[in-house]
């Protein structure tokens, strides 16, 4: 443990927690017949993980892949009984826009196509243009969150405001790449809303400690907490980013996921428009959460929006050192944002 980098066994990646710790002790004791407990099993719900817990892929999404994975099958002549017609056209229209198929590297930031039809579906979400060279896709949201954190954390005076309670990925990455943490709790009596007096004095109290407070953490719908930001709280959220020079992170991969009454999801993206805010923004989202739950196929995307060009330089380069997102997962994304129009014959699988 000596030999390795003291910031990696400094790293707390609790994203189980002490409640599935405790879990894990209790299905033992079950196991064993040892304890008194008032049930016979333990259902695992953590980690937003549905497919393990039994949830059914979407068939939409698994007839296409399968498609792209194994195109001879498109010769077939069961082809049109085994497959509706709107996947085939599918499957068809991306083998012919990704040279080498799924099992070739694509280009670094994502295959053209995908970037391309993900970008139409953000416009058509948000109804404000979407520029495919500012998205990028990645291996879920996840290397998204690291391409920021080790490109804007220069040293251990820079820091992040971060959600309590939060997912654990950004603690995490703060402590990896050597940045510091400012907690802000989140209110749980204004339905777990962010208060932007409560974030000033934190960031406040951050400079006044000497910390150079680079950016905003903001996760829509929440996790863990579930909520849906009203739009006057986004609303005084951009505008706190832009009054104090801060970078917004807009976790947004629970967007399909609203249970809070008379609440919609509405990105950040269009509330900056909206605002006419100049507030340096990245947006993220996976197919691993919402409704699809494709977790292991480790899809996702990053719009990054109100940085330099030359800066965008320096994210692809980080891109290009993994070569590329997993292709399967980009397709999966794109099917996620570009799901059958009502009519097609695919549509009601998905609904």
């Amino acid at each position: 443990m000596a030999s390795i980098r003291p910031r990696i066994v400094q790293v707390e990646y609790a994203v189980r927690g002490e409640i599935v710790r405790r879990a894990q002790e209790i299905a033992e004791d079950l196991e064993k017949g040892h304890g008194e407990h008032p049930f016979d099993k333990v259902v695992w719900c953590n980690i937003g993980n549905p497919q393990i817990l039994g949830q059914k892929p979407i068939t939409y999404f698994r007839q296409v892949l399968c498609l792209c994975e194994y195109p001879e099958l498109l010769k077939h002549p069961e082809v049109t009984a085994l497959f509706p017609a709107d996947v085939i056209k599918r499957a068809e229209q991306f083998l012919a826009e990704i040279p080498g198929g799924l099992g070739a590297y694509s280009d670094s930031a994502g295959a053209a196509v995908c970037r391309r039809q993900i970008a139409a579906a953000i416009e058509r979400r948000d109804g404000v243009p979407c520029d495919m060279s500012e998205l990028y896709l990645t291996d879920g949201a996840s290397p998204g969150v690291h391409y920021l954190m080790e490109m804007l954390i220069r040293d251990s005076s820079d820091a992040w405001l971060v959600p309590i309670p939060q997912y654990p990925l950004y603690s995490a990455t703060l402590t990896l790449y050597g940045g510091q943490l400012v907690p802000y709790e989140l209110d749980e009596a204004a339905g777990w809303g962010l208060n932007t007096a409560a974030l000033q004095q934190q960031l406040a109290a951050a400079r006044t400690r000497g910390l150079c407070v680079r950016g905003l953490v903001v996760i829509n719908p929440g996790n863990p907490t579930g909520q849906c930001l009203s739009l006057e709280n986004q609303e005084e959220i951009v505008k706190f980013c832009v009054q104090h020079g801060l970078v917004l992170i807009a976790d947004e991969v629970y967007q399909a996921n609203i249970y809070a009454p008379n609440r919609s999801f509405h990105s950040f993206k269009k509330i900056a428009h909206q605002l006419r805010a100049p507030c340096p923004l990245v947006s993220l989202h996976s197919t691993s959460k919402g409704f699809v739950g494709e977790c292991g196929r480790r899809g996702g995307y990053m719009e990054v929006l109100n940085f330099p060009r030359e800066i965008h330089e320096q994210i692809l380069k980080l891109a290009s050192i993994n070569l590329c997102p997993n292709v399967s997962g980009q397709i999966c994304c794109t099917l996620m944002m570009t799901p059958p129009e009502e009519g097609d014959p695919s549509h009601e699988l998905v609904r």
